[in-house]
């Protein structure tokens, strides 16, 4: 993917590195992470995933030591009117060293890539497992296309997603969504309120909250009734995914 290109000058971090012919890596303007960075395309196009997914394993080989991750544009994208990826050092977020233990046998297999669906409650969590490119993708653009369309986001299934790469497999976790913000988001008492928009890192275990005082009042019961809010339920994954 990497560009032979000279590097352009940037705003952020000081280069924009060419990827591939039609994105730049580029630091992130707002950074929660040391070396976050974030990798928009060149050209306007719009936030979606369906025909980026192999753009998305790609970086994921290339970037080895870092987690890509992809927001929906209604599930917490920074731009999401325009398609970009971003990423963050490997092992920032917990349900990267989580998931092996959650999973139990696949529920499906595609060639050599495998599905898992992860036995937990309320964060609905499904990994897909290859050594194989072409059998990851083909396994996430099925699973991804028999997700259910939301009201407020029927341009594509709403979710949030990881990729990386290592040891020779990539790893992709998948949140299904049902929703993009919980109720906490804009209850009319302030007491009450979390200014709180899950994305892909807060659903890999990580929240990243804007205000001081939500960070110190919001409770693992807070969390939980985030999670059971916006996440699509278990019971329409096994209906969907695995029909």
């Amino acid at each position: 993917m990497a560009g032979g290109s000279r590097p352009i000058r940037s705003l952020e971090w000081g280069l924009a590195l060419p990827r591939g012919g039609h994105s730049q890596q580029l630091g992130h303007p707002f950074p929660i992470f040391r070396r976050h960075l974030t990798i928009p395309e060149v050209s306007h196009t719009p936030q979606r995933i369906g025909s980026r997914l192999g753009d998305m394993l790609d970086l994921a080989h290339d970037l080895p030591e870092f987690t890509l991750f992809y927001n929906g544009p209604h599930c917490g994208a920074s731009a999401p009117d325009h398609a970009h990826f971003q990423a963050a050092p490997r092992g920032q977020m917990p349900i990267e060293q989580q998931w092996q233990a959650l999973a139990g046998e696949p529920a499906a297999h595609q060639g050599e890539a495998k599905l898992y669906l992860l036995n937990e409650q309320p964060r609905t969590t499904v990994v897909i497992v290859s050594p194989r490119r072409e059998d990851a993708l083909t396994l996430a653009q099925v699973g991804i296309n028999r997700l259910p369309l939301q009201e407020e986001a029927p341009e594509e299934p709403m979710l949030n997603l990881l990729a990386l790469y290592e040891e020779g497999r990539w790893t992709m976790i998948l949140f299904p969504r049902q929703k993009h913000r919980p109720a906490c988001y804009s209850e009319a008492d302030e007491t009450r309120r979390l200014l709180c928009s899950p994305a892909s890192v807060d659903m890999g275990g990580l929240f990243i909250l804007p205000r001081p005082e939500d960070f110190e009042k919001m409770t693992a019961h807070d969390i939980r009734q985030i999670l059971q809010e916006v996440c699509l339920p278990p019971s329409a994954i096994q209906r969907e995914l695995l029909k």
